[in-house]
């Protein structure tokens, strides 16, 4: 059953809260950082990984590091299942999202939706840079983004506010989230919106996991680079595995999340039943 974590457990999660003007420092720093790569074009992988992910971990880090790695390994349990539930379900209220944003757009500006047809520059490059990007999204990209986007953004949040209103949290935190890949809005234009509303769905999935395990980055950490990896496999082998593989995640984490609303809804026939 998903409970909230109450107010003295709350308390003791977030007894060292961030300073206001830190968090907004951090925020600012992130977002920077993730801009810093189209501004300085050609930097390289190594390079732009330091640029991007480094320099904001190592700031972040410096102003609330060890609340964050401390809860890093928490509740491993709850948070796979509440990982992998919530990852399925917000998957297919993405998808129903962005199918939303791709209708509107359809009736007002329909040759916008054109550009939708360009790839995604991301996905555009060889099959040894695949492979290398498939490690690089597990190893790097799904734990640095968990850590600063759900960890620092998401977690200072809740820290500010008390631990109170943690969805609409979560959407502010994946809109800031969203607003990093800004590659998409640069290739797509208005179209982006279809892709934006999948990564504010993702990131609302990876946040309800953190909040609902009571700080666990590594579940998240983890779906988050195996999503990502899914799309380098299918350019390293065949569009084909990649999408089997990401179709499996989905399907487990439907499972996941009917299994959760099974278990709530009867324990909460049982309340009533009791009471």
């Amino acid at each position: 059953m998903i409970q909230e974590p109450d107010a003295k457990q709350a308390h003791h999660d977030f007894y060292k809260e961030i300073t206001k003007t830190a968090y907004i420092s951090g925020v600012v720093i992130i977002l920077a950082s993730a801009y810093a790569q189209y501004l300085f074009g050609g930097l390289g992988l190594v390079l732009g990984m330091l640029v991007v992910y480094g320099i904001p971990i190592l700031i972040t880090s410096w102003f609330w590091g060890t609340t964050i790695i401390r809860r890093a390994l928490r509740n491993t349990h709850a948070a796979v299942r509440f990982g992998l539930g919530f990852f399925g379900a917000f998957t297919v209220l993405g998808l129903v999202a962005a199918t939303a944003v791709f209708l509107v757009l359809l009736s007002l500006d329909p040759a916008a939706l054109n550009l939708l047809n360009k790839p995604n520059p991301v996905l555009h490059i060889s099959q040894e840079s695949a492979w290398i990007m498939v490690w690089v999204s597990v190893l790097i990209v799904g734990p640095a983004e968990e850590y600063l986007f759900r960890g620092f953004v998401f977690g200072g949040l809740l820290s500010l506010l008390k631990n109170r209103h943690w969805l609409a949290l979560s959407f502010l935190s994946s809109v800031l989230f969203a607003a990093a890949h800004l590659y998409y809005a640069v290739v797509y234009g208005v179209a982006s919106a279809v892709q934006f509303a999948d990564l504010v769905t993702f990131g609302m999935a990876m946040a309800a996991a953190y909040y609902f395990s009571g700080g666990n980055l590594l579940v998240p950490a983890l779906i988050h680079g195996a999503y990502d990896a899914t799309g380098f496999l299918g350019v390293a082998t065949s569009s084909g595995l990649g999408a089997t593989l990401r179709g499996l995640m989905i399907l487990i984490g439907l499972i996941v999340a009917l299994a959760l609303f099974i278990d709530k809804t009867r324990k909460r026939r049982t309340v009533r039943r009791e009471s």
